[in-house]
C-alpha cells in the first residue's frame, strides 16, 4: 500500500489532485488507475472536515491540525514510515504579513522535518511565479536557470521555502521536486476566481495599459496532470519544475476567451467593455503595496492591481522534456469545463 499525504488537501487544487488519484482526469492516460493500492491521507483544519467529508467520504483518511503547529504536523505524520507527500499548503493574501512567513515558510518546515524523521521517500512541493518577480520583457519567459527576484513579501516567503527544500535535496535528507504553478483556475476555485469571471461577463473588469503584457495559466486538471508526473517519475527527483498550458496569454485574449465561450458553449452574453485604467495605475498601485507591506499591512486589491499589467510567463520545455508533460487542455478548453462545472454545481449565475 502506497500512502499519499496531502496537505492544502481542502484548498481547491487538493480537491482536484484527489479527484485525479480517486478518478483520474479523462483526457490523461496517466491519471488512470491511480486509485490501486494507495491510501490517500489529508492534513487539514478541523473546520474543513465537512467540506471534504462531503466529497468523499470515506475514500481518504482525515487527520487534523495546523500547519504552524510543528507539535500537530508530527502527530500527523508520525502515523507513516513511509510514503510521499504532496505539500500544497500556501498563503497568498494574508491578514497581516507575517502569517506569509508563518504558513509558507515556516509551515513547510514542520512538514519536512517531520517526513525526514518518518523516512518519508519524498516530498512534491507547490511554489509559484511569485519568488521571480516580473519578467524583464516579452520575450525572456521564466524557466530553471531564472535568478529569484521575489515579488512583494509572497514572493520572498516563496522563495525562502525553495531554497530550504532545495538545501534538503542537497544534504540528501529526503527526496524533493519543486512545481512552480502559474495562474490556475477550475473547479472549486474560490470566491475570488469567479468574481474575475463574473467581472469579464459584466463588462466591469479593469484593463491596465494596453492589454497586451502575457500571462501563462493552467487549468488545475494541467496542473494536477503535472503534479502526478512529479510522483511518477524518478527523473524528477532534486528538480524544480514550472506547470502551465503550452502558452502564455496576453490579458485581452484572456478577457475575449471567456466572453466567447460564455457565448457559444452556454448562451450568456457579456457586456463587450472593459474598464481601462493607463498603466500608470499599475505602478502606483505598486508603490502602495510596498509601502503598506513595510509596515506589515496587506490589501489584496491593490496587491492584484499591482501586477495587472506586468508580463509574468514561463517556458515548460525542461517539464516536456523531462517529465513528458503535454497539456492537452488550452485556454478555450480549460473555461469550458470550468464553466461546465460551475454550472452543474449553480455557480455559473452570472
Amino acid at each position: 500500500m502506497k500512502n499519499i499525504l496531502i496537505t492544502g488537501a481542502s484548498g481547491w487544487l487538493g480537491i482536484n489532485l484527489i479527484n485525479c488519484f480517486l478518478k483520474g482526469i479523462d483526457i490523461y492516460p496517466e491519471t488512470q488507475n491511480l486509485n490501486q493500492d494507495i491510501s490517500i491521507n489529508v492534513f487539514i483544519p478541523k473546520t474543513d472536515y465537512n467540506k471534504l467529508n462531503n466529497l468523499f467520504g470515506n475514500q481518504i483518511n482525515y487527520f487534523f491540525g495546523d500547519i504552524r503547529s510543528n507539535e500537530d504536523c508530527k502527530n500527523f505524520i508520525s502515523n507513516f514510515n513511509s510514503g510521499t507527500i504532496f505539500h500544497l499548503v500556501g498563503l497568498i493574501h494574508p491578514n497581516k504579513i507575517s502569517d506569509l512567513y508563518d504558513i509558507n515558510l515556516e509551515g513547510t518546515k514542520n512538514i519536512c522535518k517531520n517526513a525526514i524523521d518518518n523516512n518519508l521517500e519524498k516530498i512534491i512541493v507547490l511554489s509559484s511565479n511569485s519568488p521571480f518577480g516580473l519578467n524583464k520583457d516579452k520575450n525572456t519567459p521564466f524557466d530553471e536557470n531564472s535568478n529569484y527576484n521575489p515579488y512583494f513579501n509572497y514572493g520572498k516567503s516563496k522563495m525562502l521555502m525553495e531554497e530550504y527544500v532545495k538545501e534538503l535535496q542537497i544534504k540528501k535528507l529526503i527526496n524533493t521536486v519543486l512545481v512552480r504553478a502559474m495562474w490556475f483556475y477550475g473547479p472549486y476555485q474560490p470566491d475570488r476566481q469567479n468574481l474575475f469571471f463574473q467581472m469579464i461577463k459584466n463588462g466591469k473588469v479593469p484593463l491596465v495599459g494596453n492589454g497586451e503584457n502575457l500571462r501563462s495559466m493552467s487549468n488545475t486538471e494541467n496542473l494536477s496532470y503535472g503534479l502526478i508526473l512529479a510522483y511518477q517519475k524518478q527523473e524528477a527527483i532534486g528538480n524544480s519544475y514550472w506547470i502551465a498550458d503550452k502558452r502564455p496569454y496576453s490579458q485581452l485574449e484572456i478577457i475575449s476567451t471567456v466572453r466567447k465561450v460564455l457565448l457559444e458553449n452556454f448562451n450568456i452574453e457579456s457586456k463587450n467593455k472593459n474598464i481601462r485604467l493607463p498603466g500608470f495605475f499599475s505602478d502606483i498601485a505598486f508603490l502602495s503595496d510596498s509601502i503598506l507591506q513595510k509596515i506589515g499591512l496587506y490589501n489584496s486589491k491593490i496587491h492584484v492591481l499591482s501586477e495587472l499589467s506586468k508580463n509574468i510567463f514561463c517556458s515548460i520545455e525542461k517539464t516536456e522534456k523531462d517529465l513528458g508533460y503535454k497539456p492537452k487542455i488550452d485556454l478555450t478548453l480549460g473555461l469550458k469545463r470550468n464553466f461546465d462545472w460551475m454550472k452543474s454545481n449553480n455557480n455559473l449565475n452570472f
